[in-house]
């Protein structure tokens, strides 16, 4: 790496003008060849130049067979039913497993822990569990484990985040030694579902979580099933993962990994992030601004991957009334509000120039079970939303807010008032941290609402029913239909019947101009290019899982 290149990348990722600033505060996370004192930016330019010189090069670290990923934020303990972020999710599921998994490409379901398994009753499924497997610790995997996992699960006296996860399951019963029954309480379509998915239930050891006080302590010594093990894990140091040469109960779905070691570091500051990437001693990092990121794409020994998942950004509009705001009530002022949205530009704005990507039809996706729909949002068309937005009685507009719950949506919002302001619609931007928008959701105060969905994590289309279709304070359409709508298909077994009530909810949800798709919501990873990933399963928040990861 030249001089030129690494001057011209501390001026334009703005990276600290004193090394001591992140080093200090995360020494463990100073580069041996970097020292421990504050110094002025050239000082600082200096010493990347060093460090560029004695760092050993990603063919090194290739030698080695470990692969080093960037966390955003640190992680304390691995334990993703009481911490629940991408992050952990992220080794969660390479730690631990599912009962079974998700196939997207054939939209059904395989063995992990369970064997097979069998619907006795639209409310009763059983499991044969494998009899040949063991704990990272040694100990033997059978059906107690299974039960104590479920079991503590569902305990009404064990706070969860997410316990509406599991308010679908009425009882856990073993058979026999490697034989389980789960009873739901109704016929409920997306059971499998949330057996499979690994933002949802890992199984937990019972001879090492059940005598734990305090659970928490489970995740800083983690124990699991899964292709690696936690050597060590550190909330200032990071984590280190080894893979487990004996996986046997691998396939397609989730596979033997092909790296031997992985060492996950928390870096929390981008430009951060962007030094040690430029400098070699990052393989693989994300939470960079696209733009940004894009550019280190052209650094010489770096490359940009960019990974979709089941997310999406959206618009949602207060067709209720809710916020006092009439003019949104006027399907016509909506529609003519759909008919700015230009999809170049707010996909550029996610994922770049020429990503390939393009922006979602719904709020949900095909391959996610139960997902469909044949109605498509308005195309984008300035002459006839100013011609709707006249008819409607508004021919020189009015005031409207936009609300953004975060730094991203912002940005969308911002792209998204520009189109307004074409059709007379004065739209202004409140961004808001999450806390605060979800008060003002509460309280009945969205206009327009720019946000991000991540799909739930789910390989089924449940998770968006009950976050845009319940009855609560989400609830800015008045259409009781739509809930009538999203509680029978809640409850349809059949999945093609499932689908057309689905088809048939989100269909007039376009119809009424309600919510729409504006983006897709990928991540950008930017990489060494001696590592090589892929998104061959999509249904992850991360849209990379650990088995994704190999060298080139």
């Amino acid at each position: 790496m030249t001089m030129q290149t690494l001057v011209a990348a501390i001026q334009k990722y703005r990276l600290p003008r004193e090394i001591g600033d992140p080093f200090v505060r995360h020494p463990s996370l100073r580069p041996a060849s970097i020292p421990a004192f504050a110094g002025k930016t050239t000082i600082f330019v200096s010493a990347i130049l060093v460090a560029a010189l004695t760092i050993a090069p990603a063919q090194a670290q290739k030698a080695k067979d470990n692969v080093r990923i960037a966390q955003v934020q640190a992680i304390a303990g691995l334990d993703a039913y009481l911490d629940a972020r991408p992050e952990t999710y992220f080794v969660w599921n390479a730690v631990f497993d599912t009962l079974i998994v998700y196939d997207d490409k054939s939209g059904g379901f395989a063995p992990l822990l369970a064997k097979s398994w069998q619907r006795v009753d639209p409310q009763t499924l059983d499991f044969e569990l494998r009899d040949d497997l063991t704990w990272h610790d040694g100990a033997k995997f059978d059906a107690d484990d299974v039960v104590y996992t479920i079991s503590y699960l569902i305990d009404p006296q064990v706070p969860l985040r997410f316990k509406g996860f599991f308010t679908w399951i009425q009882k856990v019963e073993k058979l026999g030694p490697y034989k389980v029954r789960i009873v739901a309480q109704k016929p409920t379509p997306y059971d499998l579902a949330m057996l499979a998915s690994p933002d949802v239930m890992m199984i937990y050891p019972k001879h090492l979580h059940e005598g734990l006080k305090d659970k928490i302590e489970f995740g800083r010594h983690p124990v699991g099933t899964g292709p690696y093990q936690v050597s060590s894990l550190d909330a200032t140091k990071g984590m280190f993962l080894t893979r487990r040469d004996d996986y046997r109960q691998g396939s397609r779905l989730k596979p033997a990994p092909a790296i031997k070691t992985m060492t996950l570091v928390p870096i929390p500051d981008p430009g951060t992030r962007v030094a040690e990437l430029m400098v070699g001693n990052l393989d693989i990092a994300r939470d960079i601004p696209v733009d940004q990121s894009f550019s280190l794409g052209e650094t010489p020994g770096l490359k940009v991957t960019l990974l979709d998942t089941p997310g999406i950004y959206y618009l949602l509009m207060d067709a209720k009334g809710r916020s006092g705001k009439t003019q949104l009530t006027d399907a016509r002022v909506r529609q003519a509000i759909l008919m700015t949205i230009d999809d170049a530009d707010f996909v550029k704005m996610v994922a770049g120039d020429n990503s390939g990507l393009k922006r979602p039809e719904a709020v949900c996706k095909r391959a996610q079970l139960g997902c469909d729909y044949s109605a498509k949002p308005p195309a984008y068309d300035i002459a006839g939303a100013r011609k709707l937005l006249a008819e409607a009685g508004y021919p020189d507009g009015f005031d409207v807010q936009i609300t953004a719950p975060s730094s991203g949506t912002a940005k969308l919002a911002e792209i998204l008032a520009g189109k307004l302001r074409q059709i007379g619609i004065r739209a202004s931007v409140d961004a808001q941290t999450f806390a605060a928008y979800r008060d003002k959701q509460r309280d009945g105060k969205l206009q327009l609402l720019v946000n991000g969905w991540s799909g739930g994590g789910l390989a089924d289309v449940q998770a968006t029913l009950d976050l845009f279709f319940s009855a609560s304070a989400a609830e800015y359409h008045g259409m009781p239909q739509f809930l009538d709508l999203a509680r029978r298909s809640t409850g349809e077994m059949d999945d093609g019947q499932r689908r057309a009530t689905v088809r048939e909810l989100l269909d007039g949800v376009t119809a009424m101009g309600y919510i729409v798709p504006i983006a897709p919501q990928p991540v950008v990873w930017v990489h060494s290019k001696e590592v090589a990933l892929r998104n061959e399963i999509p249904i992850a928040d991360w849209g990379l899982n650990f088995d994704e990861i190999s060298w080139r």
